[in-house]
């Protein structure tokens, strides 16, 4: 085959691959001097555009060229609400090319009509069109055409921007500021992050790519601003006239001055654009002024670095944006639904190499393989002790072992007498599953109340308890509770846990340690393949009508006229709710509202009368539904003609409390109402002609919030029932919901503390009608996914959370909505700049930078530092108005608020700003912000972070300053000298080194360190 190529045979390496992806780069279909010749057009070398066509007979001119994220991956870094939107500045991109092309210099005017939704798959196809004005004016029409891809050949075309070109050929304006003074004089700064927070707010989503600002300054009625485009797309900057990126982060700053109104919350986006000329090409760094210009309107200059003009522009009107325009509901005005992705870990070569060489302890029964020493052979590390459980485990360090950095306790063993994952008639009940839970919860306090621990990882290893896709079964019922009382345990003690599921597959044990080696909290192997989890949106439906699979999706809830729709709890708050909408928005004719006082409950009389005057006919009962005999009653009652069709389960209660005080009790109180009553449900409804079980559970089990460990491990469990059914051809869905904006039954006992909480965890309260949209839409999406998330995400809340205690403050799932903050560089040139920082190293970045700071202070000082720090975090904790000046640093944490869910809190801020592992009764061992400052001192001093010797050359670096500054007739001469003098017999005795000259010559430190007694006190006398 390769005969006469010059092929030969090469050895392979004999290092093993390390499989490193270089993917290609997709460039739009269709483009290229070959494209462009064979459609008759000339090639235009432009990002967006790949092709010009002179129109015969006229002066038009067509441009031509396609665009996506495959292409153009930059584009997904601004989207408006989860929707990718084609930035307003890539039309003004567009329209000064076209602008060149036709022989004109300025944009005179450009209107934005729609806005250009930017498809997850495919492309668009984009015309520029510049008419021919037909009179022999100069001045042209331009105007901007999409068409999706996918869409059919006859389809329309749509109009996004109309504008007018003109060959003006105005003087370049002079700049409106001082270029030699940067930034100008008489402004103030701006947190850049804080900036973005609002915009985030606001529901703007800008990624790397498009939050380029570097600095911002405010004056009086106008912003100055730094922008710069990020290494991986600073050489495409020369492809374009000025990059669309660029523009748009320099139009940014207008929030930071309040030059435009913004009403109710709104998105503004670009709608006009007025006097916009382009006078220099291909710039990465801009510096700018935003100022007034009218209402709603403000206008814009840039240079470069240099204070070479790039950019003018007269005046840029906002408009608010429909939201229905982007095929989202008008009433949901932040909430949206989310799912939780897997994807493929990218694992170095180095981290595979280095895995092989481990020692682990595993703890947990190893019956499953019939003796200690098989259970050895079955793990891949180099080194396997095996322990019976924790209790064997700290028996064994304190005959002398040694701790491993990895622990792991095996939950497969105890799952695999269950062979079928069966519920129904089968081995695993209700009672099965509270005790899995609480197993893993004396597994997680024991492994807590022994400090010894501290320095090691506890990964909780399940096998096939959590589904990694929506098509998956989780077989694993039983342990599906442990996945949310970890995740909680993780928020409250980071770092501490890793919850890894595998499948049977013998390659997915053998990969274990390259997975651990990543360091990820959550991973899920499949085949040997490593997954990660994480939330991410759930795009739209198409607005026009549904597809086949859609319709049919739409069936399977659409109510039965003649059927019966049960609802639990259905006398709460949510309960009263969500009957009403049954009745008013899906049609629902016949509903059975039970729960625990039935027609005694407060308002459940008047709510059936309501119910009955809108044309329901309701049925209401009293049924406890963790009584399976009750409910077998209850569901028996219902009337043949009249079948159940729908279940809704809503029951459920919160005992919040930090993990260390849960006790089975606890945690039975929260289980039974969502994991018996589901599995009854499950098990009574077998072989009903259902259309609908929905399950309401919660995103405390995902996200894993701290307090919350067993209402996470019943939600956990409730989503792999959706999925388990699923599996099994029978209809699920769990609603995992965010934070309802209702007081109930539920959540009317939380108190501040748990409220801001639950604020700063990014999960915002939905109103009621917000909510029961989000209800909707996700019943329009559950054939496709078993499992979502409601709710309403505050992605500024998790960045101040971010800046506050690193990466780990954010819930693992949610650290891929939350982009690193942007990195503020000193930008002389648009040629260099360092890249920006990761998430993940914003932490130890800030450990560092504490540990330089306190190096070289005496005690006194870093205790002062300390307590400035511990004073920051109560206030951030506790959202004290004033900040650190409410902090009493001698009044016990008691006094002012904490519970122990605020104390884990500090805890795990201060550990985050140290860089210790912190106990987690810290607050309670050091009941004041000044003692847990003097513990925070001791601590760093143990870890030899102080340096007590580089402190007392400070000190006398400082003291010889000072002693030069003396007059000759000071009278407290004598009072130094004699203090100079016990400092010295603290020293100690002479030492040698160097002297006569020499000792002029060195610093000093130098001088005084390696001195003898007769030349310290020659130096004294030198000095005074």
């Amino acid at each position: 085959m390769y005969a006469g190529t010059g092929a030969r045979r090469v050895d392979l390496p004999t290092y093993p691959f390390q499989r490193r992806h270089y993917w290609a780069q997709t460039s739009p279909a269709g483009v290229g001097t070959a494209a462009a010749a064979r459609f008759g057009m000339e090639w235009e070398d432009h990002p967006l555009l790949g092709g010009a066509l002179s129109v015969g007979g006229s002066r038009s001119l067509l441009l031509a060229g396609q665009l996506s994220l495959a292409s153009h991956a930059w584009l997904a870094d601004h989207a408006v609400s989860g929707t990718v939107l084609l930035p307003g500045t890539a039309f003004v991109e567009l329209a000064l090319h076209a602008a060149g092309a036709a022989g004109c210099s300025e944009v005179e005017e450009l209107r934005l009509e729609s806005p250009l939704l930017v498809p997850t798959k495919g492309g668009v196809r984009l015309q520029v069109l510049v008419d021919d004005p037909g009179d022999g004016s100069d001045r042209r029409r331009v105007s901007v055409f999409s068409r999706n891809d996918a869409a059919a050949a006859e389809s329309a075309w749509t109009r996004h921007a109309v504008g007018v070109l003109t060959p003006g050929s105005r003087p370049v304006p002079a700049v409106p500021w001082h270029t030699d003074t940067w930034p100008p004089s008489g402004t103030e700064p701006v947190d850049v992050a804080d900036l973005y927070e609002r915009f985030a707010a606001l529901g703007y989503e800008y990624g790397e790519a498009f939050a380029g600002l570097q600095g911002v300054w405010r004056g009086d009625g106008e912003v100055f601003a730094e922008v710069r485009l990020p290494d991986r797309i600073t050489a495409e900057a020369a492809r374009f006239g000025l990059h669309p990126a660029l523009l748009d982060a320099a139009l940014q700053a207008w929030l930071a001055g309040d030059l435009v109104d913004v009403p109710d919350g709104s998105v503004l986006l670009p709608f006009a654009w007025q006097g916009i000329v382009l006078h220099a090409t291909g710039a990465d760094t801009l510096r700018v002024r935003i100022g007034r210009s009218g209402d709603s309107a403000v206008s814009l200059y840039a240079v470069d670095p240099v204070g070479a003009p790039v950019l003018s522009l007269d005046a840029l009107v906002l408009r608010p944006l429909a939201r229905e325009r982007l095929g989202l509901p008008a009433e949901s005005a932040a909430g949206a639904l989310y799912r939780v992705g897997w994807r493929r870990a990218a694992v170095a070569g180095s981290a595979v190499a280095g895995s092989a060489d481990r020692w682990w302890a595993v703890v947990g029964p190893n019956d499953v393989e019939g003796s200690g020493a098989a259970e050895r052979r079955r793990w891949p590390a180099a080194t396997v002790d095996v322990h019976a459980d924790v209790d064997s485990l700290r028996a064994a360090l304190d005959a002398g072992e040694e701790l491993p950095a990895v622990v792991l306790a095996d939950f497969r063993a105890a799952a695999r007498w269950v062979a079928d994952g069966s519920v129904a008639g089968g081995p695993v009940g209700a009672g099965a599953v509270r005790a899995a839970t609480w197993a893993g919860l004396d597994l997680l306090q024991r492994w807590l109340a022994d400090e010894r621990f501290t320095s090691a990882r506890l990964v909780v290893l399940t096998e096939r308890a959590v589904a990694a896709g929506p098509d998956e079964d989780v077989p694993d019922l039983v342990h599906a509770g442990l996945w949310g009382l970890l995740r909680s345990a993780q928020s409250e003690h980071p770092d501490r846990f890793v919850l890894v599921d595998v499948d049977a597959d013998d390659s997915s044990l053998s990969v274990l340690p390259s997975a651990l080696a990543l360091d990820a909290p959550q991973l899920a192997v499949r085949a040997g393949e490593i997954l990660v989890p994480g939330i991410e949106p759930v795009r739209p439906e198409p607005a026009p009508g549904p597809e086949p699979e859609q319709a049919e999706s739409a069936a399977e809830v659409a109510p039965d006229p003649d059927g019966t729709v049960l609802v639990t709890g259905a006398t709460g708050t949510l309960g009263g709710l969500l009957a009403r909408h049954l009745v008013t928005t899906r049609g629902v004719r016949r509903l059975l509202l039970a729960s625990r006082s039935g027609p005694d409950a407060p308002d459940a009389a008047r709510l059936a009368e309501e119910l009955t005057g809108l044309g329901a006919d309701v049925t209401l009962v009293a049924c406890d539904t963790t009584d399976r005999a009750a409910l077998a009653g209850v569901l028996g009652n219902i009337p043949a003609e009249h079948p159940l069709t729908a279940v809704v389960h809503v029951a459920g209660v919160l005992d919040d409390g930090a993990l260390q005080a849960l006790t089975p009790e606890r945690v039975n109180a929260v289980l039974r109402p969502k994991v018996d009553a589901a599995l009854h449900l499950h098990e009574l409804t077998a072989g009903l002609p259902l259309t609908a079980f929905v399950l309401f559970s919660g995103a405390a089990g995902i996200l894993g919030r701290p307090g919350q460990a067993n209402y996470a491990a019943a939600n956990t469990f409730l989503d792999a029932l959706a999925q388990h059914r699923r599996a099994r051809g029978l209809p699920g869905v769990s609603l995992a919901w965010g934070l309802w904006g209702l007081a109930s039954e539920m959540t009317g006992h939380l108190g501040e503390n748990d409220l801001r909480r639950m604020r700063r965890s990014g999960i915002a309260p939905m109103p009621g009608e917000e909510g029961l949209a989000l209800f909707d839409r996700a019943l329009d999406r559950a054939r496709d996914e078993p499992v979502l998330v409601p709710a309403r995400l505050d992605l500024a809340a998790l960045r101040r959370e971010q800046a506050a205690g690193g990466p780990g403050a954010v819930p693992a799932l949610l650290r891929d909505l939350v982009p690193a903050a942007p990195v503020r560089r000193a930008a002389s040139s648009g040629a260099t700049g360092g890249a920006p920082t990761p998430a993940s190293s914003v932490a130890p970045q800030q450990a560092d930078a504490l540990r330089e700071q306190l190096a070289g202070k005496d005690a006194q000082a870093r205790v002062r530092e300390l307590l400035g720090l511990v004073r920051a975090h109560v206030a951030g904790v506790l959202a004290l108005a004033r900040g650190e000046a409410e902090v009493d640093p001698g009044r016990p944490f008691r006094e002012v608020g904490f519970d122990s869910l605020t104390a884990v809190e500090l805890r795990n801020r201060l550990g985050a700003a140290t860089g210790l592992r912190l106990a987690p009764s810290l607050v309670f061992d050091h009941p004041t912000p000044l003692a847990v400052a003097a513990h925070l001192d001791d601590r760093l001093a143990a870890e030899g972070v102080v340096d007590e010797g580089a402190a007392a050359l400070s000190g006398l670096d400082a003291l010889a300053s000072a002693l030069g500054g003396m007059s000759t007739d000071d009278v407290r001469r004598d009072i130094v000298r004699r203090r100079l003098e016990e400092m010295l017999a603290l020293v100690g005795g002479p030492r040698s080194g160097p002297a006569g000259d020499g000792l002029r010559d060195a610093t000093v430190a130098e001088r005084l360190d390696s001195a003898s007694d007769d030349e310290l006190f020659a130096l004294i006398e030198e000095q005074l």
